[in-house]
């Protein structure tokens, strides 16, 4: 799930025309279709955990309902949202929805377009299902320290008529930094095995599943390399990824043996996709990519800084099989 945090200013021809337009047909679909908005609601509960990143391997982790990252919401262009946040932290939070061009009042940055929520408190937001796309949501209140601990969680907005038939599956890859925006918060224990464990630089190789000297630990949907589910697709598919950067450095994102074609950006459509084989996400960044699955095989998709994976599958790295 970069772009812009408020809603997008009105240019003849420019991009917020273009996302308006593209929102009013969505909704003029609906009734074509004979389809209603519905209202959604949904409760997440921010609480500390303790969670698994690797066999043997926990951290002490803030989260929505329990999972890092947070439940993955799903709504539909026009739907009518409402969102609970009940705060069971020992510390204030809220939550921004990042890219959605959402009312005053519940964009989620403290005394600035929303209240924070005081442990204990709860606050619903509400808002208007926007233009299809990909987009996620964090916390505004000492953001760097809470999303860092595991507060993130991808939000995906599926046109009127629903996802698109030309896609056969879709993969959510959320990329998170735990420990690195954090001043106070205690780093989980790391194994000596080989790689950058140990807490150090001090293991026999780069790329071991932390990141040592650098003070964190790098994730893919909650996981590090090599406990990242390898991914199993049918050859001839089509499969959407939906990539969001959730931390504070850039991870480009290699596929070996096939290429990405990149289809939008921020949660806006591409007039022209193009093709890649790395992908670089920015922080705080989205990208759709479709790779076609016409290469049958064993292969890998990692990060291609280099000191965030290792030739093993460490780190921020999994094996996508296409059978």
């Amino acid at each position: 799930m970069v772009g812009t945090d408020s809603a997008p200013r009105i240019e003849a021809g420019g991009t917020g025309m273009r996302r308006i337009a593209i929102f009013l047909g969505a909704l003029l679909g609906l009734s074509a279709l004979g389809l209603k908005a519905e209202t959604r609601e949904v409760t997440l509960t921010a609480s500390s955990i303790s969670w698994e990143i690797a066999p043997g391997q926990s951290i002490a982790a803030y989260a929505y309902n329990g999972t890092v990252p947070g439940p993955e919401l799903r709504f539909r262009t026009g739907d009518s949202v409402r969102i609970t946040l009940v705060n069971d932290l020992p510390e204030p939070t809220t939550i921004h929805w990042h890219g959605v061009p959402v009312p005053n009042g519940m964009d989620g940055v403290p005394d600035v377009s929303a209240p924070s929520v005081a442990p204990g408190g709860r606050f619903t937001y509400q808002f208007t299902a926007p233009a299809p796309g990909t987009y996620w949501y964090h916390p505004h209140f000492d953001s760097a320290a809470q999303i860092a601990r595991g507060l993130y969680g991808l939000l995906i907005v599926d046109p009127a008529e629903g996802p698109s038939p030309n896609i056969q599956s879709e993969v959510s890859l959320v990329i998170g930094e735990y420990g690195m925006g954090s001043r106070t918060m205690a780093l989980p224990t790391r194994g000596t095995g080989g790689g950058m464990g140990g807490g150090g630089m001090g293991g026999s190789g780069m790329g071991g599943p932390g990141m040592g000297a650098m003070g964190g630990e790098l994730l893919i949907n909650g996981k590090t390399g090599p406990a990242i589910p390898d991914l199993h697709v049918r050859r001839g598919d089509r499969v959407l990824f939906r990539m969001v950067n959730t931390g504070n450095m850039v991870h480009p994102m290699h596929v070996h043996g096939m290429h990405w074609t990149v289809t939008a950006t921020d949660g806006f459509d591409l007039p022209a996709p193009y093709r890649k084989d790395t992908l670089a996400l920015n922080a705080g960044e989205r990208y759709d990519a479709v790779l076609d699955a016409d290469n049958p095989g064993l292969w890998m998709i990692h990060c291609h800084n280099l000191m965030h994976t290792g030739d093993g599958g460490t780190g921020l790295s999994f094996r996508i099989i296409v059978e």
